[in-house]
């Protein structure tokens, strides 16, 4: 199947800084076959796509979810992270059945498919029924289950079973990592077979790194090191890793983790919210860190809309810094794209659109009060869109959104089921 779209303003996120330009889009099957100005419109194609007044950029990465966390959207709020992981979200994820994940994860999906997301990298238990509706939604993810000293029980051969299903599949929009759950909650023999897994599966690895000064506090009573160097002691850098917040990194960590394959996904939103403090995404970048952007689950977060968390992630480093120069739009845009990419390792893939790239992009309406004028496109988009903004979607090469309308899905019978579910439990 060939599609062309035409009239597009394309952002395509190749280079240092910002081209945008007029252009058609050609697309064979789930691949870019050509982006050029005028593309010869006698062609045979069996789809054609009109984008005036839209800006047509890569899908939105999010480096960082619990999916089926949807359900703790404003639920016991308020809290530093401990308080509201130990006395309000463990007692009740012990009591979710698997249709519940099912549900609640697919709620997370619809959510960011609506704002503009297309790959999501994600870590939880019972993520079976997650993958199941990551497929009923066409998203492209990074999944894993999640494992701790305390939940380690079929997570390792499910882990195995699913890699070996999805991660030899060419077609699959699924790849399977492990996942350690963080530093403080897995013992170096925990660990150790996480690593050992993701050696044998030939994969990467996605655990929580540095997220509060009281984790770092954990380790250093327990082990006499950093997070990082415990990591590093126990090899976790021979694999790919997806290191998630990285708030409390030293310079001795970052020498450390300039050396990592994959990166850090920075989840500004989450960290305000819990208080959990400011990654200085500016040092990590200047020292060639790939640095990507998440959401974390909604529980802690509140909302999936990555939008939401590149005008944080700006805000934050600006003030951080005291310097507004010190992180630019432009930049804030590679990391919810390409970088992210690069970040789970799939920038061959995902992240630019270029030519023999996957089929992955957003449409943004930008002929709206709140983006005019456009005298820096990158600017409104960073700055002044919202999730909201984003009329269609398109994974793989195929439309999922269109015209703001989910394709071939039920909101309000999502929406129904999550909040039975909600209602039992909380």
């Amino acid at each position: 199947m060939r599609t062309l779209i035409t009239n597009a303003s394309v952002l395509d996120m190749v280079g240092e800084t910002a081209n945008i330009e007029k252009k058609d889009i050609l697309i064979n099957n789930n691949i870019i076959e050509k982006i050029d100005k005028d593309i010869d419109q006698n062609i045979e194609i069996d789809e054609k796509i009109n984008a005036k007044n839209m800006l047509v950029m890569p899908g939105l990465i999010n480096t960082h979810t619990h999916l089926a966390m949807s359900i703790f959207r404003g639920y016991k709020t308020d809290k530093k992270l401990m308080d509201w992981l130990e006395n309000a979200i463990y007692p009740v994820e012990d009591k979710l059945k698997p249709e519940d994940i099912y549900w609640n994860s697919y709620l997370s999906c619809l959510e960011m498919i609506k704002s503009g997301t297309t790959t999501c990298n994600d870590m939880y238990f019972g993520m079976n029924k997650t993958v199941e509706a990551i497929e009923n939604t066409g998203l492209r993810a990074v999944v894993a289950w999640c494992i701790k000293d305390d939940s380690i029980k079929d997570k390792i051969e499910k882990t195995r079973e699913y890699a070996q299903k999805y991660n030899n599949n060419k077609n699959s929009k699924i790849k399977i990592y492990v996942s350690a759950d963080a530093p403080h909650t897995c013992n170096p023999d925990t660990i150790t077979m996480c690593v050992n897994l993701a050696k044998e599966l030939n994969t990467g690895l996605h655990i929580h790194l540095a997220e509060t000064s009281n984790e770092e506090k954990k380790i250093k009573s327990r082990y006499g090191k950093r997070s990082t160097e415990y990591l590093n002691d126990l090899n976790v850098f021979d694999v790919p890793v997806v290191l998630a917040h990285g708030i409390y990194v030293s310079d001795s960590d970052i020498e450390i983790l300039k050396k990592i394959k994959g990166g850090i996904s920075h989840n500004p939103v989450s960290n305000c919210k819990l208080s959990s403090g400011i990654c200085n995404v500016v040092k990590l970048r200047k020292n060639g860190i790939n640095t990507g952007l998440g959401t974390d689950g909604i529980g802690s977060t509140s909302t999936m809309d990555m939008f939401e968390e590149m005008k944080t992630a700006a805000y934050l480093q600006k003030v951080n810094a005291k310097e507004p120069s010190s992180i630019l739009a432009y930049d804030i845009l590679k990391m919810a794209t390409i970088d992210g990419a690069k970040v789970l390792g799939m920038e061959n893939e995902i992240g630019t659109l270029e030519p023999g790239k996957k089929a992955d992009m957003i449409f943004i309406k930008t002929e709206k009060l709140h983006m005019c004028p456009d005298n820096d496109i990158c600017s409104n988009i960073v700055y002044s869109a919202n999730g909201a903004d984003v009329d269609s979607v398109m994974i793989d090469g195929k439309l999922i959104m269109q015209n703001r309308k989910m394709l071939n899905m039920n909101e309000k019978e999502v929406m129904r089921q999550v909040k039975k579910i909600a209602k039992r439990l909380l």
